[in-house]
C-alpha cells in the first residue's frame, strides 16, 4: 500500500556544491537546456513506473478495507444472522453420499414382516422403536398398500455412516412390486419414500427418533415454492408427514418438523450459533437438469421426482452487536486512513501532470499506525462467525460464494493481526533492551503471500465439503450404529459443534510462519545485495533530531530506516519527508497567501502532527496536538502544544530533517 505526493526535496538552503550547479546551468547554453528538459522527461516516466506499482497496492490495501464495508452489507442481506435455505439433497453417491444397505424388509399393515429386515438395517436403531418405524410406515402408506395389494417391497439406503462424512441417516424406498435402487440410473417408480433421523425436544430428556414421509397417492401433498431467506425457491412437497417415536416406542405428531439443533461458538457463549434443519421432501423436476441426474424416484401415480431434504438455517445472539462493533470498527478504519489517503489523493495530482512525486508504503508502516490495524482486525474479526456458520449451506445455491467471502474476512484478520502481535512484541523487548539493529521483513510481501495462500487453502470445494461434514459431526446425543459404528443422525450434545476456527489452526500457523519467513527471506536478500547489509541499521536515525523522538523499533521492523533511505550532505544525514510518513506522521504550516504554488510552504515552519490528526487539523486545528516544529530543516519538540484556532492550516510535504 502506498500514498504518493509532490516531491519537495528542500534542505531550505542550497549547499555550495549546489549553489555552483546553480550558477553553471544559469550559464549553459540552449543545447544543455535541451539535455535538461529530456532528461526532466525520462525522470518523469520513471517517476511513474516506480510510483504506479505503489500506487496499485494502495488501492488494493484500501480495497480491503472496503472490502469488509461490502462485505458487511453483502452478507446482512445473505442473511449471515439469521438465514434459512434449503440444502439440495440427490441420489447420488459421490456429491449426497448415498449408500445402499438393504434390499429385504417387506411391509404389510401390521408393519414389517418378522425377520424380513436384513441385520444390519434392523440393527440401527434398537428392536422397540424399529418395530414402531414399521407400525408406522404401513399406517402412513395405508393407500400405497392397498393399491399394491397389501405388501410393499422397501428398500434401505444409507446417507454417510464413514469416517469421512462423519455423520448419518436412513431412508426407506417403498416400491409396489419391486425393490427399488438406492442409486438409480433412470427414473424408477416407487410407492413413497421416507427418512428417518434422530432429534430433540424439551418434553423428552432421552431424545426421539424422527420419521419423515412422502406417500405416492396422498392428494394432499402437492407442489410449491418455497422462497429461501436469500431470496432464491426451491419447489418442495406440501403436507409431508413428520413423526416422533420415543425411544420406548410412544409415538406422536410433530408440529415442529425440527432436527440437527446444533450450537456452535466462534466468538464466544454471548454471540452463540444455533444452527437446525427442518426436514422437507424436494421437488426435482426443476433440479434434475442441473443436477446432472439420470436417475431419480417418482411417484408411480403422481409422476413426482421426489427425494427428502432438509431446509436448513441458524440464529445469531445478540446479532444486532455485531452488526454494531462491525460498523464503528469499519468507520474508524476509514477515519485513521484518512490522512493517508488524503495525501495519496493530493500527490495524484503531481503524478498525473508529471510532476516529480515521493512515494511511501504505508503497509510498511502499519507497525506505527496501531489504531489502524486494530480497527481493521476488530473490522475482520466477524469474519470467524460468517465463516463459521457459512459451512451450513454448502449444498445452497450462494453458499460456496458467501464461504469464499467469509474466508477472506478471515483471512485478513489474522494476517492483519499478526501485525499488532509483531508490533507488541517489539515493544516489549524494547522495555527489556534496545538494540541499534533490526530482522527487517517486506510487510506487503508478507501480507500478499499470507492472504493468498489462505484463501488457496480454504477456498476449494473439498475443504469446504470437509467443514460442512464436520458442522455435522458433532458428539451425538442419540446416535445411529451404521457401518459398524455410532455416528450422530439430528440430535446434539448441548455443547454443540467446535468452532470452524478449530480446523483451521494448523493452516493458520504454517501460513503465518512461512509467509513471515519469505518476507524476511526476501527482505534480507534484496537489502544485501542493495546495501551490502543483513540487518535494518537504526544508529544514524538516534542521531536525527525528528526520528529520535518518533520511537524508533527496537528488533524487527517492516520500516526502511537503512542510511540509504536518508540523504547525506557532508558529516549530516536528512530525513526525507517520505520517512517521516511512512512513521506516521506529517507536517501542517499555517495557510498564507503564497499564489498557486505551496511549495513555498515548506520554507516556513511546520508543525509536526500524527497523520491521524491530518484532516481534523484542517478542520478544527484546535483539537490537534503538535509534536514539535520542522525550521530550516530542523526539529524542536513542543508536546503537548495545540494548534491555534484562529490559523487555519493546511498539509504540506514537509522539508528534510536534519
Amino acid at each position: 500500500m502506498a500514498s504518493v505526493a509532490p516531491a519537495n526535496f528542500t534542505p531550505g538552503q542550497l549547499t555550495p556544491a549546489r549553489r555552483i550547479s546553480a550558477e553553471s546551468g544559469r550559464n549553459a547554453g540552449s543545447s544543455n537546456t535541451s539535455k535538461r528538459r529530456l532528461s526532466s522527461v525520462k525522470a518523469i516516466k520513471t517517476w511513474r513506473v516506480t510510483v504506479l506499482p505503489g500506487l496499485i497496492m494502495f488501492l488494493c490495501t484500501l480495497g480491503l478495507i472496503f472490502l469488509s464495508i461490502f462485505l458487511l452489507f453483502l452478507l446482512i442481506s445473505q442473511g449471515m444472522f439469521k438465514r434459512q435455505v434449503v440444502t439440495v439433497n440427490a441420489q447420488l453417491a459421490d456429491t449426497y453420499f448415498w449408500a445402499p444397505y438393504g434390499q429385504s424388509c417387506i411391509l404389510t399393515s401390521d408393519g414389517f414382516t418378522p425377520n424380513s429386515c436384513d441385520a444390519d438395517t434392523a440393527s440401527v436403531i434398537p428392536d422397540k422403536p424399529f418395530a414402531v418405524v414399521g407400525t408406522e410406515l404401513a399406517k402412513q402408506w395405508a393407500a400405497e398398500l392397498t393399491q399394491a395389494g397389501g405388501t410393499l417391497y422397501v428398500t434401505t439406503c444409507i446417507l454417510g455412516g464413514t469416517s469421512n462424512v462423519g455423520w448419518t441417516d436412513l431412508q426407506f424406498i417403498a416400491g409396489y412390486d419391486y425393490f427399488p435402487e438406492c442409486l438409480p440410473t433412470e427414473p424408477q417408480d416407487v410407492a413413497g419414500m421416507a427418512m428417518l433421523e434422530t432429534t430433540i425436544r424439551d418434553t423428552h430428556v432421552d431424545g426421539l427418533y424422527f420419521l419423515t414421509l412422502y406417500a405416492d397417492l396422498d392428494p394432499s401433498m402437492t407442489v410449491y415454492s418455497y422462497v429461501n431467506s436469500d431470496g432464491t425457491t426451491q419447489n418442495l412437497i406440501d403436507n409431508i408427514k413428520r413423526t416422533l417415536i420415543s425411544v420406548d416406542g410412544q409415538v406422536e405428531t410433530d408440529k415442529l418438523g425440527r432436527d440437527y439443533i446444533i450450537t456452535s461458538r466462534p466468538l464466544g457463549d454471548r454471540y452463540l450459533v444455533t444452527g437446525f434443519c427442518d426436514t422437507v421432501v424436494e421437488e426435482l423436476s426443476e433440479l434434475k437438469d442441473g443436477l446432472g441426474l439420470t436417475g431419480w424416484s417418482q411417484g408411480k401415480h403422481s409422476k413426482l421426482p421426489v427425494v427428502p431434504a432438509w431446509s436448513c438455517g441458524h440464529v445469531v445472539e445478540n446479532a444486532d452487536e455485531v452488526i454494531v462493533l462491525q460498523a464503528m470498527s469499519s468507520f474508524l478504519s476509514l477515519w485513521f486512513f484518512a490522512g493517508d489517503m488524503f495525501i495519496t489523493i493530493e500527490g495524484l495530482g503531481g503524478l498525473l501532470s508529471g510532476a516529480p512525486v515521493l512515494k511511501y508504503t504505508v503497509l510498511s508502516g502499519l507497525e506505527r499506525r496501531k489504531w489502524l490495524l486494530v480497527s481493521i482486525v476488530v473490522n475482520s474479526m466477524p469474519g470467524l462467525l460468517y465463516m463459521d456458520v457459512s459451512r451450513i449451506y454448502y449444498y445452497s445455491t450462494n453458499g460456496f460464494k458467501v464461504y469464499v467471502l467469509s474466508s477472506i474476512m478471515v483471512a485478513n484478520f489474522f494476517t492483519f493481526g499478526f501485525f499488532i502481535a509483531l508490533s507488541l512484541f517489539d515493544t516489549l523487548v524494547g522495555l527489556l533492551r534496545s538494540f541499534s539493529s533490526c530482522v527487517g521483513y517486506s510487510a506487503p510481501i508478507f501480507t500478499a503471500v499470507c492472504i493468498v495462500w489462505m484463501t488457496q487453502v480454504w477456498c476449494h470445494d473439498a475443504f469446504f465439503l470437509d467443514v460442512y461434514n464436520k458442522f455435522y459431526s458433532a458428539p451425538a446425543f442419540l446416535g445411529f450404529y451404521v457401518n459398524n459404528a455410532t455416528w450422530p443422525s439430528g440430535s446434539y450434545v448441548a455443547e454443540g459443534t467446535p468452532p470452524i476456527v478449530t480446523y483451521l489452526v494448523k493452516t493458520i500457523v504454517t501460513t503465518v510462519g512461512g509467509s513471515f519467513g519469505i518476507a524476511i527471506a526476501i527482505s534480507s536478500i534484496y537489502r544485501r545485495i542493495i546495501h551490502k547489509q543483513w540487518l535494518v541499521s537504526t544508529v544514524w536515525c538516534r542521531s536525527n533530531s525528528v526520528l529520535s523522538a518518533l520511537h524508533l523499533p527496537n528488533c524487527i521492523t517492516a520500516l526502511p530506516l537503512e542510511s540509504s533511505n536518508g540523504i547525506k550532505m557532508g558529516n549530516k544525514m536528512y530525513c526525507k519527508p517520505s520517512t517521516i510518513a511512512i512513521m506516521g506522521y506529517t507536517t501542517v504550516v499555517e495557510r498564507q497567501k503564497w499564489g498557486k504554488d505551496k511549495r513555498h510552504a515548506n520554507q516556513l515552519p511546520n508543525q509536526l502532527i500524527s497523520i491521524y490528526a491530518l484532516v481534523p487539523a484542517m478542520v478544527v486545528p484546535s483539537w490537534v496536538s503538535s509534536l514539535g516544529t520542522v525550521d530550516h530543516n530542523q526539529f524542536t519538540p513542543t508536546p503537548a502544544t495545540r494548534l491555534a484556532q484562529a490559523k487555519p492550516v493546511v498539509h504540506t510535504r514537509g522539508s528534510c530533517v536534519v
